[in-house]
């Protein structure tokens, strides 16, 4: 685990330690909205996952989900953090869960936004990557000119398209390393098999609560039912006129459901 090369990371706020989690493709300015909402009470730490925004592909050995939750618990210990919260949307959710049921011990609550946890194949959006011949041939034609487009998907507010968004999440992108890292990491990793993703959900002891957006079209709001079924005791929030990332289309909503929930959370630690 010391093996890891550091990873990029905000920090920022004073309070209990709340890990976020960003998505695939995305990077820690998904979180621009929630930080200045959340910084007042939280000690936040916000990384970018390997090939995204400002780490490097090479910070990690490879980009199996297991071996990128090494990669978090190298970088908490490097920051001194031995509890923490920890919120995650998309890819970030599936990390946050196999990070809670890693190491129970550190992680006091689990809040997923939109996770990718009970998808039955990869989104339409990441399958060209996942094909033999196709995928080197993706990650070599991608660049920042993807983000307008992967944006009009992910969003349901298109008016939040800005340039200073659409420049947000270019450099992750730039690279043909990341683009490459990004390829690896979608065929690395296989949706969980159902009976996997039960067994991985019974074995979590910590308060959870999911956030959805109702109008997500890459996760689609019907698997929020299929994951609060497998987590009867945690709360679920649908979101209306939300799409895929809740902490940047309703991030005042986003912020007091969290500010709630871990306020609560805390008292029955």
């Amino acid at each position: 685990m010391n093996d890891f090369l550091p990873w990029h990371c905000l920090e920022t706020g004073e309070g209990p330690a709340l890990l976020l989690l960003h998505g695939l493709g995305a990077s820690s300015f998904s979180w621009r909205e929630l930080i200045p909402r959340l910084a007042l009470r939280f000690h936040l730490l916000a990384p970018d996952l390997p090939a995204h925004g400002a780490t490097p592909a090479a910070a990690t050995p490879d980009f199996r989900l297991p071996t990128l939750v090494d990669g978090l618990l190298a970088l908490l210990d490097r920051r001194g953090i031995r509890r923490c919260a920890v919120a995650g949307n998309s890819l970030g959710g599936g990390l946050a869960v196999l990070l809670a049921a890693r190491a129970p011990e550190r992680v006091t609550a689990l809040a997923l936004l939109d996770p990718a946890v009970v998808l039955k194949r990869y989104p339409l959006l990441f399958q060209p990557l996942r094909l033999p011949g196709l995928g080197h041939l993706t990650a070599l034609a991608l660049g920042p000119w993807i983000v307008p487009w992967g944006l009009k998907l992910a969003y349901h507010r298109r008016e939040l398209i800005t340039p200073e968004v659409v420049a947000g999440y270019a450099p992750t992108f730039r690279p043909l390393a990341n683009r490459l890292g990004l390829m690896r990491l979608a065929r690395e990793n296989d949706p969980w098999p159902p009976e996997e993703v039960k067994a991985l959900l019974a074995s979590l002891h910590q308060p959870v609560v999911i956030l959805w957006g109702e109008e997500d079209p890459i996760l689609p709001v019907s698997q929020a039912a299929q994951l609060h079924a497998l987590l009867p005791r945690a709360e679920l929030h649908l979101l209306p006129g939300v799409g895929h990332a809740p902490q940047e289309e309703a991030p005042e909503a986003t912020a007091e459901i969290l500010i709630a929930f871990l306020a609560a959370a805390g008292k029955n630690e």
